[in-house]
């Protein structure tokens, strides 16, 4: 029987060592797969190993116990997870508990006390069926210079990027899809378009195996960035709406105007608009809002940059006309906008 893989996180380097060492792992139906000494490189290593059961210090630098088992949740709602501190916590053990944690140890650890850790993570673990979803290996791809497997058959294929770990629903019998990792961002390759893709993702464009690396990260990264899905194009030799969009998301830090933007498409601005609001049932100029919001609301959570600088970055040189733009679209303020989501960051 395979055995469970096993995540062991303290940012103490003897702690861990001493988790590892305690008892018979093996033994027990557990294989370690990953060794972390901080929260964030658990969640960045969770994707390549997928772990079934992790054991978590409370404290660590980055980010508390409880919060690495609420990230890990949302990528893997069935991993199974073990607390330790080293203090007699109860609102820590409560948050554990609600959580849905199997167990909470107090250190300094006792054999006795991890070894029925271990027999009530794998009792859980029993009641869980194991997808091959969950042990297909990850492959690693260089984002300087995207290599991709190819997908059997010569088939098209499309590639779901994320900045976290995810899991997409399951696949139909017979189709292909293939866990990668290209730097610091999350992918699943397929060979079929999927109907829903979680909230967090984006979609690429189908690429044809002689132009599929740069093309597929390229198309990835803009769905990602604009928090939308590339429309699919009617009929043959028009002008293509997807490259519209891709073009839009590419340079929505830029000024454009409607006369610019049928400009470089070498077509009039009547067409381009008619065109556009036909085969996505949005103007140009309610696209290009939209993607720049949602890009501020990215920008907002995740990275320190000012709001002048997020509002730059989203292609908007007048702060006070984005700050009215932004609670327009969200309902509220960027600035409380951030504030907020530092709160409920769990």
């Amino acid at each position: 029987m395979e055995k469970y893989r096993l995540m062991l996180v303290d940012d103490e380097p003897w702690a861990l060592s001493g988790m590892e060492e305690i008892i018979d792992w093996e033994q027990e139906g557990f294989s370690i797969v990953a060794r972390c000494e901080c929260g964030s490189e658990a969640i960045a290593k969770s994707a390549l190993v997928c772990p079934d059961a992790v054991i978590t210090d409370i404290r660590m630098p980055d980010m508390t116990g409880i919060e690495l088992v609420y990230h890990l949740r949302q990528s893997f709602p069935n991993v199974q997870c073990v607390v330790a501190s080293a203090y007699s916590d109860f609102e820590v053990a409560r948050e554990a508990i609600r959580l849905s944690a199997v167990h909470y140890l107090l250190k300094p650890l006792t054999a006795s006390d991890v070894l029925e850790a271990a027999r009530m993570l794998s009792q859980k673990l029993s009641q869980f069926e194991r997808s091959a979803a969950d042990t297909t290996p990850v492959i690693p791809v260089d984002p300087e210079k995207p290599v991709f497997p190819e997908a059997p058959g010569g088939l098209d294929s499309y590639l779901v990027l994320s900045d976290s770990a995810f899991r997409l629903p399951p696949a139909e019998e017979g189709k292909w899809c293939q866990p990668v990792q290209i730097g610091g961002q999350f992918g699943c390759l397929l060979d079929y378009e999927p109907e829903t893709i979680p909230e967090g993702c984006g979609l690429s464009l189908p690429a044809p195996v002689d132009r599929q690396g740069e093309w597929l990260l390229r198309t990835a990264r803009a769905s990602l960035a604009g928090g939308f899905r590339f429309v699919k194009d009617n009929g043959r030799g028009q002008l293509s709406v997807a490259e519209i969009q891709l073009y839009l998301v590419e340079n929505m830090r830029n000024e454009i105007t409607l006369k610019e933007l049928a400009a470089h498409f070498f077509v009039t601005e009547t067409y381009l608009c008619d065109r556009f609001k036909k085969q996505t049932s949005e103007s140009i100029m309610s696209f290009l809002r939209r993607i720049r919001m949602h890009h501020a609301q990215t920008l907002l959570t995740s990275s320190r940059l000012s709001l002048r600088e997020v509002a730059f970055a989203c292609g908007y040189s007048d702060y006070s006309y984005f700050g009215r733009q932004f609670k327009a679209e969200v309902g509220i303020t960027p600035d409380l906008f951030r504030k907020e989501k530092r709160y409920t960051a769990y």
